[in-house]
């Protein structure tokens, strides 16, 4: 698997140096941004930076992205097992917290781990990023509820965030502003890569070592990490305190945690707002006062802000929207397949695997590609990354159409017993297979392409000091999309199922004489795996499984009108910058 991700790492790496090479020779970026005023630094700042520069960078990235790659991969590895999970504690209504929890936290904790790295050093703020993070792991294999099985998921949650930034972080350090983007490609992919090889994963190892043991098994990998981490992290930082100032009161206030609590809250109570039962007046007024909280902490308050209101340009704000769209498609996708394939489609966790796997290595061909047009493109480099992220989200939105256009022409195995293959089209064939597969590499294709020529367009149109700090706020939309696709895909089902199963055992008058129960319809609400068992007569099990498809087919709705959203988004900015570009 790494071995693997070294090929993409180094085929990119030629694509990007090329690509910087004939943008410094066509002067592209001229039009866009001034030359920038190099103030000369201090001369111990200026040794401290030749200190870094000359660090062997192979040692130092491998502990950075080992890491990374874990974080990321975590963030999706519970979707091929999550129904798994709650069958097993029976409480299959709660499964959206399993998915959540985790990508709440590394929301929310993500951008203090760049202050923490600021006032105590890289070294020591990734120790403590890696602590919580197997500690959230270890917790995690001793869980005996979906509660506290979402707790120890948000203690992992935590660690990862800081495993994210840091590894970002630390490339400004050891690398020059003409190595970053190169670098920060690299970075990139590991991410994205981690973020969809979850899923696959998942459902491979839950059916050979269990799901406890695989997190468990991700403890020892994490202390390998510190290891290296104590050993290879040797960064030296001007702006670091001494050690017997790191950590005052003074020091530390430097923190923005009242912004960071803040959003936590805005982006909890939007998901308390979609998910619980209660009431939705008092949510409403807590997610809306969190909100100007956050607003009023970032705008006057904060020294150091999470949110950098003064650097969000017009084109930023608008990238920025669309990256929280695009991450939303993804995520929603990732989250929703696996249980379409095993539920209605009764199809094994393993099995379900494989499906996922072709959507992961489109993520790295969508890289590469992205790489490759901007190395031989010959207009402005921003505009055409602008047009590769309005290509992006024409793929997203045509893999969704595409998807539910399948579905809902698409039969659910009607068996009960695993004894068949999924019956689809009334046969076995295998064609809606391919079809399937195919909607959901557009997506995620398209996913992989917004994401790298987002972060080329930072890279490239903002000044060399604010580079690190918007590529920090660049993550943050694509973690707050993270978050809120999981999430309100898997509601915007969970609440439809609730709802229509209601409607078609209680309240629908039925041609049957079959006469359902309260705890025939609770049993399937909190038990999923209630659904595949003797529990009804083939007719009445053929009509519940519709309204399962029904069901499924709203939670499309949601992320279809944002993707819609996001082409309109993305449009706009092609022509803004387009433009822009012309009248310099």
């Amino acid at each position: 698997m790494f071995f693997v991700s070294s090929l993409f790492f180094t085929k990119l790496r030629a694509l990007v140096v090329e690509g910087t090479r004939r943008m410094q020779t066509l002067d592209e970026t001229s039009n866009l941004l001034p030359p920038p005023e190099e103030a000369e630094a201090p001369p111990l700042e200026q040794k401290f930076h030749e200190y870094n520069l000359a660090l062997p960078k192979f040692p130092i990235l491998f502990s950075l992205w080992l890491g990374s790659f874990l974080s990321s991969l975590d963030s999706t590895i519970v979707a091929n097992i999550m129904n798994r999970v709650a069958e097993e504690f029976s409480e299959s209504s709660k499964k959206q917290w399993i998915a959540t929890s985790f990508l709440l936290t590394n929301t929310a904790f993500q951008p203090l781990y760049g202050k923490l790295s600021d006032i105590t050093g890289r070294k020591s703020a990734l120790l403590t990023a890696q602590f919580f993070f197997g500690l959230g792991c270890l917790l995690t294999c001793f869980a005996r509820n979906v509660t506290e099985f979402s707790i120890a998921r948000a203690i992992c949650g935590i660690g990862a965030g800081g495993l994210n930034a840091i590894s970002s972080i630390a490339v400004s350090d050891i690398c020059t502003a003409r190595e970053r983007g190169v670098y920060q490609g690299y970075a990139n992919i590991v991410f994205g890569f981690g973020q969809l090889l979850g899923a696959p994963l998942g459902g491979v190892f839950i059916e050979t070592i269990g799901w406890r043991a695989l997190f468990g098994i991700q403890v020892p990998v994490i202390m390998l990490c510190s290891v290296l981490a104590i050993k290879n992290i040797n960064i030296k930082l001007f702006h670091v305190p001494p050690m017997k100032e790191r950590y005052t009161l003074k020091n530390l206030s430097r923190i923005d945690i009242f912004g960071s609590l803040s959003l936590v809250a805005t982006i909890s109570g939007v998901l308390f707002l979609c998910s619980s039962q209660l009431n939705k007046l008092y949510l409403a007024l807590f997610t809306i006062g969190s909100f100007i909280v956050f607003i009023l902490v970032e705008r006057y308050y904060a020294t150091e802000k999470i949110l950098p209101f003064e650097l969000l340009t017009r084109s930023f704000c608008l990238s920025s929207a669309v990256t929280v769209i695009s991450s939303f498609v993804v995520f929603g996708e990732i989250f929703r397949s696996p249980i379409y394939l095993q539920l209605l489609q009764n199809i094994s966790v393993t099995k379900t695997g494989l499906f996922l796997i072709f959507p992961s290595i489109s993520v790295a061909v969508g890289s590469l590609v992205t790489g490759w047009v901007l190395r031989n493109t010959k207009i402005n480099l921003a505009h055409c990354a602008y047009q590769i992220i309005f290509g992006g989200m024409i793929m997203q939105l045509l893999g969704l159409g595409l998807g539910y256009l399948l579905l809902s022409h698409l039969n659910p195995d009607c068996t009960i017993y695993d004894m068949l293959e999924s019956i689809t089209f009334r046969s076995n064939s295998i064609w809606w297979k391919l079809i399937y597969v195919f909607a959901s590499v557009l997506v995620s294709f398209g996913y992989a392409c917004l994401l790298v020529a987002t972060l080329v367009s930072i890279v490239f149109t903002v000044e060399k000091s604010q580079q690190g700090t918007m590529t920090g706020v660049f993550y943050l939309w694509r973690s707050i999309g993270n978050v809120l696709g999981a999430s309100l895909t898997l509601v915007s089902y969970e609440n439809s199922l609730s709802s229509m199963l209601w409607n078609y055992m209680f309240k629908t008058k039925r041609d049957d004489e079959y006469h359902f129960t309260k705890k025939q319809y609770y049993s399937l609400i909190n038990d999923s795996s209630y659904l595949r068992g003797p529990n009804f007569p083939t007719d009445i099990f053929v009509r519940i499984l519709d309204v399962y498809k029904k069901a499924f087919l709203v939670s499309y709705i949601p992320n279809i009108a944002l993707a819609a959203v996001g082409i309109v988004l993305s449009l706009y900015l092609v022509k803004h910058t387009y433009k822009r570009s012309s009248s310099s």
